[in-house]
Order: C-alpha cells, then structure tokens, then sequence
C-alpha cells in the first residue's frame, strides 16, 4: 500500500463551541502537527462553524495559511449563503483571495441548497469554478437537495462530506461528483466502491472524529489494494493536480 494520505475534510481556526462535548478550535500549527503525525501530505483545509459575520475574517485568515504552506494546504472559505448578495460578494472575494473553494453546511447554516433563493450563489460559485466540499446528512443536508443544483450546473465540482448511501446515486450520475469518507461506516464504504471507486476520497473530519479510527474504516474495508490507494491519495491528486 502507498504510503502517500492525502485528507479531504479538515477544521481549523476559532469557532462557536456549537456541540457542548469538543472544543473544536484548532490552529493551523495543530493541523500541520498532525498531519505529520499521520504521514497526511496533502489536505482540504476550511474554518470552523461560526456566526456568519466572522466568515471574512476567517476567510483571511485561510488565505494567509493557504499561502504560507501552500504545498500542504488547499485552502476553502466559508460563507453564510443566507445573506443574499453579501454572500454572492464573499464567494467572488474567496477566488480573490486565492482560496480554491468553500465549505458549506446546510444543517448549520440551515439553508435548503435548492431554493431558488440561492441560484445567484450556485451561479457565482460555478463561473468562478470553486470546488464545493458541502456536509451531507439528513434534513437539509440530505443529498437530494443538490439534484436540482447539478441539473443546472452539471460541471460543479463537489465533494459530498461524509460518505452515505444517499451520496451514490450522485457520485454515479454526475462526472464531478465525489465524496470523502469521514464519519462513514465500513459497509458503505465497500458498497459504494463497486461504482465509485475514482469518486471517494479519504476525509478525516478533524478535530471532530479520531484521526486513527477514521483511517481505520478505510484499511478494515474489504476492498482492493489499488482502490484503497485511491481512495487515500490518488482520487485527491487526480482532483486537485493542478493546484
């Protein structure tokens, strides 16, 4: 197996401590220290959850770490798509900035992706072609809500935030579509590789889930050397070579 990790889901910088058992805040020395720990040479990095006045600040904050360890980090924004032509405004500024995309939460921002409210988002995030790493989940993080999205802009790149069965369907029907495999379980892991095995990509959801055990789901799989592989480096290279 290559030694070679590359990581698709990572936190970091201040936040609202939003969940009441972790403290979430997270530096970008933290990320780098553990990213040595775990021989990750490449990760998706995006701030925490906050109110959706701070994202600027953090966005900048990102850029700075995005350029500073450019060979380590492929930086994310983070916007409220909420606030209308302001976050419109904050996605042009993310590509401004040199950040390659941006990381949304439909729970924690509590947005329906599909409301037509937010075509004017979608439609900026595509002509500026920024990947979308976005949560996946229930309610209006389910991954149905994107299908209306990707009939319009079927050349959107993004990543579905924790593998689910829901994801599949979407990763099958659309070219641009993965997802990475934080908070996944073992069984859907090996489910969804039979179809998608260039889609998935390994995702460590850090500082929220166990570095270990999440690298774990991916070697108990029962699947290929060579998807494994792929699913811990190769998808990513392939997805980001040119950054």
């Amino acid at each position: 197996m290559s030694d070679a990790i590359c990581d698709a889901h990572v936190h970091f910088g201040p936040s609202t401590q939003w969940v009441p058992y972790i403290n979430p805040v997270v530096t970008i020395e933290d990320v780098l220290k553990k990213m040595d720990q775990y021989n990750i040479q490449r990760t998706i990095v995006f701030p925490n959850p906050h109110i959706g006045d701070k994202y600027p600040e953090l966005n900048d904050l990102m850029a700075e770490a995005q350029k500073k360890y450019s060979q380590r980090i492929i930086g994310f924004g983070r916007v409220d798509p909420r606030r209308g032509e302001e976050a419109v405004s904050e996605i042009k500024r993310i590509w401004d900035i040199g950040l390659f995309g941006v990381k949304l939460h439909p729970y924690v921002e509590c947005f329906r992706p599909d409301h037509p409210f937010f075509d004017a988002f979608w439609g900026t995030i595509f002509e500026l072609d920024l990947t979308v790493l976005i949560h996946t989940g229930t309610m209006f993080s389910s991954p149905g809500y994107l299908k209306p999205v990707l009939k319009k802009y079927p050349a959107m790149k993004i990543i579905l935030g924790h593998l689910q069965e829901a994801c599949i369907s979407l990763m099958r029907d659309y070219e641009n579509v993965y997802s990475d495999t934080s908070g996944s379980r073992v069984k859907i892991l090996e489910y969804a590789q039979e179809t998608c095995h260039d889609k998935i990509m390994f995702g460590s959801d850090y500082p929220y889930l166990s570095y270990r055990v999440q690298m774990e789901v991916v070697r108990a799989a029962e699947i290929s050397e060579s998807v494994r592989n792929k699913i811990f480096s190769g998808n990513f290279e392939r997805l980001f070579k040119e950054k």
